[in-house]
């Protein structure tokens, strides 16, 4: 068995590792006034500032508390060039982007989306999994700074409890269209949220079929200013369906039940000769206070996805 082989085994099994010269020191965090030496993998090592680390967090503090049984100047001690401290559950990259916040704080000089995307996802899994609520607190302040897909926040609200993201990233989804999700972003949210999704997808469509082919009810007590309210009743289901209804079902471009009240109030919309002047301000008024089922839906769809990312905790 190499070297390379039999450093692997002891990693899995929890066994300390000697540095016989198989570790290559880290190029940037490797400090010449470090207190510890750490690893995450069988390949670098990094001398680190001790104190930076344990006042994170108690998890922090924990995994890199060395057994007291042995001195500080010690040379076979853990934390040691000579026999570095291995911090498991993470790899060279998550701890590179972790300790890029750690020495520097401010994360300005990164590149694109793609490159703070990694970044601030990494620190958020070493947050979350080391219970350090000020990086998790950064890196999530620092993600809605970047582009991410509704299916991608989905995801990572669901993995680090992130219940702020669900909302949004369900009325952009639902603000578009089901098919538009490609299977990458179905298994990012999961099955089960996109499930909830289709289903409240269901309900705003009839919803919708239902409020374009049924118009609110007229008023039964009309002004004394309306001489014909029988003629307003009669052309007001008409008047609604080509005014509203029509534009509900448009095949290629819906408007949405949320844009109903946006629409009424504009001049002309409700306008017909048959329709009295009062009655047309009365029902203007009327429509522009109610509050349409979609509103509903995207409450409780939300509601329920947070309770089911519960669950996954």
């Amino acid at each position: 068995m190499n070297d390379s082989e039999s450093g692997n085994k002891a990693q899995q099994n929890g066994e300390v590792v000697k540095n016989t010269g198989q570790f290559i020191q880290h190029i940037a965090y490797w400090y010449s006034d470090g207190s510890i030496v750490v690893r995450v993998d069988n390949q670098t090592i990094y001398k680190i500032h001790l104190s930076m680390l344990t006042k994170l967090s108690k998890v922090t503090e924990e995994i890199l508390t060395i057994p007291d049984n042995k001195r500080s100047d010690d040379p076979n001690r853990e934390g040691t060039s000579l026999y570095p401290l291995f911090i498991p559950g993470t790899n060279a990259q998550e701890f590179n982007d972790f300790l890029f916040w750690l020495y520097l704080t401010e994360w300005e000089s990164l590149g694109d989306d793609v490159e703070k995307e990694r970044m601030c996802t990494h620190l958020l899994k070493l947050a979350d999994m080391w219970e350090i609520a000020a990086a998790k607190k950064y890196a999530i302040h620092a993600l809605d700074m970047v582009y991410l897909s509704p299916s991608r926040r989905l995801e990572l609200a669901g993995k680090f409890a992130i219940p702020d993201w669900v909302r949004p990233a369900v009325r952009r989804i639902l603000d578009g269209k089901l098919s538009q999700l490609k299977d990458d972003d179905i298994c990012a949210m999961g099955w089960k949220v996109y499930s909830m999704l289709v289903n409240a997808m269901e309900m705003l469509g009839e919803e919708t079929r239902r409020t374009a082919l049924v118009p609110p009810g007229m008023i039964k007590d009309p002004s004394i200013q309306c001489t014909d309210h029988t003629s307003c009743q009669s052309i007001w289901p008409k008047l609604w369906f080509d005014k509203i209804g029509r534009d509900l079902l448009h095949p290629k471009t819906p408007m949405k039940l949320g844009g109903i009240v946006a629409k009424i109030l504009q001049d002309a919309t409700l306008t017909h000769p048959k329709l009295s002047e009062c009655c047309r301000l009365d029902m203007v008024l009327h429509c522009s206070r109610i509050i349409f089922a979609d509103e509903d839906i995207v409450t409780q769809v939300p509601n329920a996805i947070i309770q089911f990312h519960a669950t996954l905790a």
